[in-house]
């Protein structure tokens, strides 16, 4: 049980979907989302479902450009080198699994931009506005947090992805590293978490990464894209199954979305090297609190 996204039943959604972040993270889960919508495509007759095929508008944002080092950690081969990454997300996994999305080659950097990618008729309450954070940068996060917080939108649904960087010894090579350096190393990268936030008629009901981890809003190091987060795959490719990782629990909140248009889950913390999860499930009296607004 969990947050009905309509008191209808027989509702037929159209998600509003803007990522942010093609990379580690974001190229692993636009893959897996695309296949995710043609299989419900091709299922929507099922008896399993619990309710009637959705509609959907999808837009993938980064400037990034794919480069040598990306090609290990990242859906990327050698023919996409020097092109957008959305570019070459959009070419392969579009057109293979016949999901149209749009590619927008530039960085999210201010709240005007996140208003135009997020035009539609508002008075249309079958739309559902959800908002992908695929980022490795808090900079951008804190952004996202504002944009979430803004008066633009009383609906939102917005779903950050997270994973722990590889240990680095500042000034140090790794052949320097003394043994408990080594060690630590050996062992971090693995951990992640991705957070839900929902609001609803402009009333949070499950906050948003930025205010369940506080440290990302008064980070003042940070900054918006520009550096990858590839170089540290090269090293120590463990990381990469966390990148996997964070996106497929990703996915599965996506697909808890289209199956049932239902939030269940309000963040999970995951360890890769472990292959375990732990999720925070909405509670009960959140869900009263809901479902008391949206019976008015």
């Amino acid at each position: 049980m969990g947050l009905k996204l309509f008191k209808e039943s027989n509702v037929k959604p159209h998600y509003f979907i803007v990522q942010v972040g093609a990379g580690a993270n974001g190229s692993h889960f636009i893959r897996s989302l695309c296949q995710d919508i043609a299989t419900y495509g091709v299922q929507h007759t099922f008896s399993y479902h619990q309710v009637g095929p959705f509609e959907y508008t999808m837009y993938v944002c980064d400037a990034d450009e794919v480069e040598k080092k990306n090609l290990k950690n990242q859906l990327f081969d050698e023919e996409d080198v020097g092109s957008f990454k959305v570019d070459a997300l959009r070419e392969r996994y579009s057109e293979h699994y016949n999901v149209p999305f749009s590619s927008v080659p530039q960085y999210v950097t201010d709240l005007e931009f996140f208003q135009k990618l997020f035009t539609f008729p508002k008075e249309n309450k079958r739309i559902i506005p959800v908002l992908i954070g695929m980022v490795d940068n808090n900079r951008s996060r804190q952004l996202m947090d504002e944009f979430f917080h803004s008066n633009y939108l009383d609906d939102l649904i917005y779903i950050d992805a997270g994973v722990e960087g590889v240990y680095v010894v500042p000034g140090k090579e790794e052949r320097q590293y003394s043994q408990l350096e080594k060690q630590i190393a050996a062992n971090s990268g693995f951990s992640g978490q991705i957070v839900v936030g929902y609001k609803r008629n402009g009333q949070v009901f499950l906050p948003p990464v930025g205010r369940v981890f506080e440290d990302i809003l008064t980070d003042e190091e940070t900054a918006f894209p520009g550096q990858s987060c590839g170089e540290a795959i090269i090293n120590n490719p463990q990381r990469c199954a966390t990148n996997k990782f964070a996106a497929q629990i990703a996915n599965n909140i996506m697909n808890t979305l289209f199956h049932t248009n239902e939030i269940g889950i309000h963040a999970v913390d995951f360890n890769a090297k472990m292959c375990g999860a732990n999720p925070t499930y909405v509670s009960k009296d959140i869900q009263r609190e809901y479902n008391a607004l949206i019976q008015k």
